[in-house]
């Protein structure tokens, strides 16, 4: 099996603030010249730890297509994203490249919520598609409710990387960066889901 792994869509908040970001900079109060870039850091910063850690922090959808499924082989799959809010859209693509769209109920999410949450067959369909498209949302906030959650949510562990990350970034000399971007990894190191995604 192959797997390719891509956002649908971003998330439409951001885990750390600007304002929040400037004053870790220590940013001049009510000087606002910089705060294009400043936002451009806390959205790299987040990619940052969601990629490092395989983890998603704000609502978004991800799709993950699986290529080349042996006969019988698969009983589930890693969706490699979590924590996982919903199944999206699921679809089957054969050999001649013609995608079908499946029945939601026919497939489930186990251990959501964990590092390694996977996704499997629950019907009583034969499953043996050459190409499986699985659409998910995963994030620790979900935006999709009346009021939609807020950033409280995201471990305060994920929050504090974000703002090292930025910090080593933001005009910093050699040496405090690499001390910066080590500490940073360090604060999230035990969030890390090993996935060994290619």
């Amino acid at each position: 099996m192959n797997y390719s792994l891509e956002r649908v869509s971003e998330p439409d908040i951001e885990p750390v603030t600007l304002v929040e970001m400037k004053r870790h900079l220590r940013c001049q109060e009510g000087v606002e010249v910089q705060d294009d870039d400043i936002t451009g850091l806390i959205v790299a910063a987040r990619e940052w730890v969601e990629n490092y850690t395989g983890r998603a922090l704000i609502d978004q959808t991800w799709c993950l297509t699986v290529g080349d499924i042996g006969e019988g082989a698969v009983q589930r799959i890693l969706l490699r994203r979590s924590p996982v809010i919903a199944l999206t859209k699921v679809s089957s693509v054969d050999a001649a490249g013609v995608e079908t769209e499946l029945t939601l109920t026919d497939y489930a999410v186990r251990e959501a919520g964990s590092k390694w949450p996977w996704f499997f067959n629950a019907g009583s369909e034969t499953w043996n598609p050459r190409t499986l498209r699985i659409e998910f949302r995963a994030g620790f906030v979900d935006r999709s409710g009346s009021p939609p959650e807020d950033v409280n949510l995201v471990p305060v562990r994920f929050k504090k990387a974000m703002l090292l990350w930025a910090e080593a970034l933001y005009d910093r000399d050699q040496f405090m960066m690499e001390l910066l971007l080590k500490v940073a990894e360090e604060v999230i190191k035990p969030e890390r889901a090993d996935l060994q995604l290619a």
